[in-house]
């Protein structure tokens, strides 16, 4: 698998957007209520912001931050919200739901799938609090249209879990479906993260924003500095990856 470092950046609105893009960030997460970890922005949000970058933008569908398992009507709203996100021209979605034993709840989440045709997806971090991270991750790369999963090693934060991320890792390269690694991620911290885990996508948020804080807006300098830091620590994972697949096979895809 190809090793492209890639930074997602965390937005709330098209000043975050706009800001993430100026400092290099590759790729954006949409969200609301970051207080409530993160719910689905509005329509206006989504338009706006995807009529304002031209980085991807992945819009997160959750419709409350009670837990991780839905309703039928909750997945009537999902599904519904994947649609419009789709019909605004988000780049993707991400998604999640687990079931009362802490699985994959694959059977609930097959309506959402089905309207993501066309949509990269990312599975959030509810694969954090199942019953099983390893068995999750093959449970959701059955869902066939998953990229990647994002995801903190099952701990509070992403560097807590150096041990957890890096099993992750080995895991997918026998699976078609990628880790990103998110939560407490700081610039100083990218290369322990990337270095000892071996995950080369990297999900940051309150780690470029002024004061730390999701209080305040995104500082693009210090998106920027992440870029560099995440490219430098990705160096030998991409050039062992140049090597093994040779020159023939083309330019890296991010």
């Amino acid at each position: 698998m190809e090793r492209q470092p890639v930074l997602e950046v965390i937005a709330v609105n098209v000043e975050d957007a706009r800001a993430a893009e100026q400092g290099g960030a590759d790729r954006i997460e949409l969200v609301s209520a970051m207080s409530e970890g993160g719910l689905t922005p509005s329509y206006g949000v989504i338009e706006q912001v995807v009529s304002q970058v031209s980085i991807p933008v992945y819009v997160m569908i959750r419709p409350h931050s009670r837990s991780f398992r839905y309703s039928t009507d909750d997945i009537q709203v999902m599904t519904r919200d994947v649609r419009v996100a789709r019909e605004l021209g988000a780049a993707g979605i991400v998604i999640g739901a687990l079931t009362g034993e802490g699985e994959v709840d694959l059977l609930s989440l097959q309506s959402c799938m089905a309207e993501a045709q066309g949509l990269g997806v990312t599975f959030h971090r509810a694969i954090d609090v199942s019953a099983s991270l390893t068995e999750a991750l093959q449970a959701i790369n059955t869902l066939g249209n998953v990229e990647r999963v994002l995801t903190s090693g099952g701990k509070q934060t992403a560097p807590e879990a150096i041990l957890e991320l890096k099993q992750l890792q080995q895991l997918e390269q026998t699976l078609n479906i990628a880790v990103m690694a998110g939560s407490g991620v700081t610039i100083e911290g990218i290369q322990t993260l990337v270095s000892q885990a071996g995950i080369t996508e990297i999900h940051m948020g309150s780690g470029v924003r002024y004061k730390g804080s999701f209080n305040y807006p995104i500082d693009p300098h210090l998106v920027k500095e992440a870029k560099q830091q995440l490219f430098l620590a990705s160096q030998p994972f991409m050039n062992s990856s140049a090597m093994s697949s040779g020159p023939s096979d083309g330019d890296l895809v991010t």
